[in-house]
């Protein structure tokens, strides 16, 4: 499922589908200096240095920068974020694995077989448990790990704070099948997206909502996890994680003696990078690129996104709530000139999106934002007269004795970031809005998006998975924990929500681009851009790196694939 990150936007970004790359395979595209956004699957590029378990070598050490350690270290939290996943990934159950197209393949080390039937004109899948799979503390992992996911996730009992029920809101059942280690799970009907269901598991400690919401605050519980690492040192206060072998796994050995996560401000992950502290980083902009580019031993990896970047305008906001007033200001900025300020110096270029629920190179995609709102300042300053906000004499509109001033938080320090968020102060002070910048550290994500505590807010979402129309209810439902706009009205989730229970892909994505439209026309969200991903690595390190669908925020496939190439 989708999770709240920082990163893309760097105004803040977010979230993932946990579902994540295959153990072997794949293809890699040379890195190529210029590069456009893809519109087509031809057009995709990836880079990630794929190899086998064989061609890697035995033992070795790896350290990457985190930006946040965060209290909710639960993944399937709502208030979980992309560090809570990339924390889980490596020491909590993956089910399953996408590779760069999104194609799931099945982690025998979990799964033995995975079947699927139609009964009654209804989608059923039986999961047969791998016998030697249990969790740490030595419980079995069967078939009640999986109902106590679909107890948690399924929307009914409203006590699981959870980002997401797309999905598991459509199982009608979870049973037990000819013995505890086989799961069968019943849709109400046809349902295409049956395999992205279930890549990570509920612990049984965990399966009632209070220990699902608070158990894993501040704490990782090592001992509920399952896999090929586990924690070794958890330090907030210090700011790492660290994992090592795990001595109760059952499948392949994993490659790494330690693997270790350190927090560190993007600005310190550069100068750590530089100085041989970690063996890779993320480039965001022409300005982190030049600083890593020319580092000996290094590789830079170039790849096509599966990032949405977007403002979020707080309808709840008093200065919000009329739908009219957030289509005016959305007119006042030009995201040609925001995507400039970005993409400067990276040698990159693409259209301007239009979705948040396909990507531009995917079937069905259709530019629905561009459908409804144009940069034209003229038509704004128009607009918001005939709200009733009228320019004083200090250029600043107001209503009711009320000035037309908001709020603008701005993640992290990048100059990039501060670049990006002078030229939308400029933009709306064009059309007699005040817009003051906050400036707040990269570790106050959470706090800013899960309190709402903002007018005008830069997030973006990350996909590891290719459906996004199983998604749509993240980006839609009125009470989704990622509809921070909360612009979207309650009467619109039954339509919303139908979407993924239709029988074909095909016709999910017709009914999903009416469904965006009208969503988008409460304007809420504003997509800005996808943009690329740049990853400056280690030469030598294997399976990391950018890989479209394929992976988890970096990592490919299996965590026991990450490691060092036999020199």
């Amino acid at each position: 499922m989708r999770r709240i990150v920082l990163g893309g936007l760097a105004l803040a970004a977010t979230a993932s589908l946990v579902l994540s790359g295959c153990t072997s395979g794949g293809t890699e595209s040379a890195p190529k200096e210029k590069s456009k956004g893809a519109t087509s699957e031809s057009e995709v590029l990836t880079a990630y240095n794929p190899q086998p378990a064989s061609n890697l070598q035995q033992g070795g050490k790896m350290t990457l920068p985190i930006v946040e350690i965060p209290d909710q270290l639960n993944p399937l939290h709502g208030d979980g974020s992309l560090y809570t996943s990339k924390i889980a990934w490596f020491y909590q159950p993956q089910l399953s694995f996408n590779d760069p197209k999104g194609n799931i393949t099945y982690n025998p080390d979990y799964l033995a077989d995975v079947k699927q039937a139609t009964v009654d004109g209804k989608t059923q899948i039986t999961y047969d448990i791998n016998p030697q799979a249990k969790w740490n503390d030595g419980q079995d992992i069967d078939w009640t790990a999986f109902r106590d996911t679909w107890n948690a996730l399924n929307g009914k009992n409203k006590d699981y704070v959870v980002g997401s029920t797309d999905g598991y809101s459509s199982i009608t059942s979870v049973a037990k099948g000819k013995d505890a280690k086989q799961a069968i799970v019943t849709f109400s009907g046809p349902f295409v997206y049956w395999k992205s269901l279930f890549s990570t598991l509920v612990n049984p400690h965990i399966a009632k909502a209070d220990a699902f919401n608070k158990a894993y605050v501040s704490t990782p519980h090592a001992e509920w996890g399952a896999g090929p690492y586990t924690i070794s040192k958890f330090d907030a206060k210090g700011g790492t994680v660290t994992y090592k072998p795990n001595p109760k796994w059952w499948g392949a050995k994993p490659h790494l003696d330690e693997f270790t996560f350190v927090q560190m401000e993007v600005s310190a992950s550069l100068n750590a990078f530089k100085n041989g502290q970690i063996d890779a980083v993320q480039a965001a902009n022409a300005e982190e690129l030049n600083q890593v580019k020319s580092v000996a031993g290094t590789e830079l990896r170039r790849g096509t996104t599966t990032s949405n970047n977007l403002l979020v305008f707080n309808s709840t906001s008093p200065q919000l709530k009329d739908p009219v007033v957030r289509k005016a200001l959305m007119e006042g900025i030009d995201r040609s000139q925001l995507a400039k300020i970005t993409f400067q110096g990276l040698g990159y270029t693409e259209p301007l999106p239009g979705s948040f629920s396909l990507f531009p190179f995917q079937k069905g995609y259709q530019d629905n934002f561009g459908k409804l709102v144009k940069f034209d300042t003229e038509a704004a300053k128009k607009e918001l007269d005939a709200a009733g906000w009228k320019a004083g004499a200090d250029g600043v509109r107001a209503k009711g004795g009320e000035k037309l001033e908001l709020t603008f938080p701005t993640i992290g320090d990048s100059a990039t970031v501060k670049a990006r968020a002078t030229a939308i102060a400029q933009m709306m002070k064009n059309i007699g809005v005040k817009l003051n910048i906050e400036a707040r550290p990269s570790a106050d994500f959470n706090k800013v998006f899960t309190k709402r505590a903002f007018d005008i807010f830069g997030m973006g979402f990350i996909s590891s998975d290719p459906n996004g129309m199983l998604y749509i209810c993240q980006m839609y439902c009125s009470d989704s924990t990622l509809n921070v706009s909360r612009s979207v009205p309650k009467s619109m989730d039954e339509e919303v929500k139908a979407v993924t229970n239709l029988p074909t892909l095909d016709e999910q994505i017709a009914a999903g681009n009416k469904v965006e439209l009208k969503a988008m026309e409460t304007y809420g969200i504003m997509p800005i851009h996808n943009g690329p991903t740049i990853w400056a690595v280690k030469k030598g390190l294997a399976n990391y790196g950018a890989a479209q669908f394929y992976g988890n925020y970096g990592v490919i496939g299996a965590p026991e694939l990450i490691g060092w190439e036999k020199k």
